[in-house]
């Protein structure tokens, strides 16, 4: 079992129990008599509704699917009966409360909108800063706002722009507002770094560059030149590009530090923060990425042939108020004939909780 059993949950009825008393959502999660158990749920109808909501919240995959299954039989039946045994008013109160797991919050609305049609337009415009349904008020205001005058298409995709948290639909406003004369950086709302210094390449010892530890990481000096898998080498300036097209915010090393395999390289910068808070880097790289703040290892992952997507990765860290400085290792796999192709690439985004880009500078 993956939850405590001892987190309650809202009954219909007007009467509440706990999680744990519903002995047939116990069965569930222990893995106990399970079809038995779903039946039995099923056959309670849809009073049983909020609490199978509550009880797909579950990191118990299997269980979340029992729960779900069970859901929608149940308000599949009673649809097609009228719908009247549906509280709408409750499950709608289940979907304003953003506590609640989205998938679950979506399939109550969904539930609401067929019964009560039109609840989701009227709901979802009004929902910009919500965790889950912000990008659905987004897509509505895009929408809309093609029928607005220039002026008022402005303010209300520049309202949509400040609420954008997903990349795509971020660079898509942006470039709405682009073509009416206002001009917006997807690169520093979403917070990616574009400014390093680099150093390499350092020789991978036959695949180990992962576990391997170079010069840079017991101390870093931008000044400094060392031994590398070709020869003595520098850190080198490198600068990303400020833009709003293609795959922003993607550093590539080839340029500056040339093709090589079975090897390593670093970046390095430093970021001015007004004050200490928790931050999360969302980044990833071809191939393994490892990174240090301060001085203190906060990340590594190892894997290979991979390809970057953005935020491939996300961990917490902590950032001082003043300057803190970050440390990347991206590394480079041994030659495969199979799959010659040598992108070395990397990205790093500094976001808040909600995914927005913190305001900083880089020193």
């Amino acid at each position: 079992m993956f939850r405590s059993l001892a987190i309650a949950f809202l009954l219909l009825v007007g009467s509440s129990t706990s999680f744990a008393a519903d002995a047939d959502i116990d069965a569930i999660l222990k893995g106990e008599n399970q079809r038995a158990a779903w039946d039995r749920l099923v056959g309670r109808g849809p009073k049983i509704l909020p609490s199978l909501l509550e009880a797909m919240d579950s990191k118990d995959t299997a269980a979340a699917n029992w729960f779900r299954t069970a859901f929608d039989q149940i308000v599949d039946r009673e649809l097609a009966a009228g719908g009247k045994a549906i509280d709408a008013d409750l499950l709608l109160n289940y979907v304003k409360d953003a506590k609640h797991a989205g998938r679950s919050r979506r399939m109550a609305l969904d539930v609401v909108d067929r019964l009560k049609p039109g609840t989701r337009d009227v709901m979802v415009s009004g929902w910009l800063s919500d965790p889950e349904f912000s990008f659905d008020a987004i897509a509505e205001i895009v929408i809309k706002a093609e029928k607005l005058p220039a002026d008022d298409a402005k303010k209300e995709l520049q309202k949509a722009f400040a609420a954008s948290r997903d990349i795509e639909q971020s660079k898509a406003v942006a470039a709405k507002l682009a073509k009416l004369g206002v001009q917006v950086s997807v690169i520093k709302h979403l917070g990616f770094v574009i400014d390093w210094h680099v150093i390499g390449p350092f020789d991978g010892k036959g695949g180990k560059s992962f576990t391997t530890a170079y010069p840079p990481e017991e101390k870093v000096d931008l000044t400094a030149e060392l031994a590398g898998k070709t020869g003595m080498i520098k850190w080198i300036k490198l600068a990303g590009k400020e833009t709003n097209a293609g795959r922003i915010g993607l550093m590539n090393l080839l340029p500056s530090l040339g093709t090589h395999h079975d090897a390593a390289a670093y970046a390095f910068t430093t970021i001015h923060v007004e004050e200490a808070i928790e931050a999360e880097f969302r980044g990833a790289a071809d191939d393994h990425f490892s990174a240090w703040v301060n001085g203190k290892r906060v990340f590594g992952f190892e894997e290979y042939r991979n390809g970057v997507r953005h935020d491939r990765h996300r961990f917490k860290v902590k950032l001082n108020a003043g300057n803190n400085t970050i440390l990347l290792k991206i590394g480079q796999a041994p030659f495969d004939a199979s799959s010659p192709e040598a992108n070395w690439e990397f990205l790093l985004r500094v976001v808040d909780v909600e995914g927005k880009g913190l305001a900083f500078t880089v020193k």
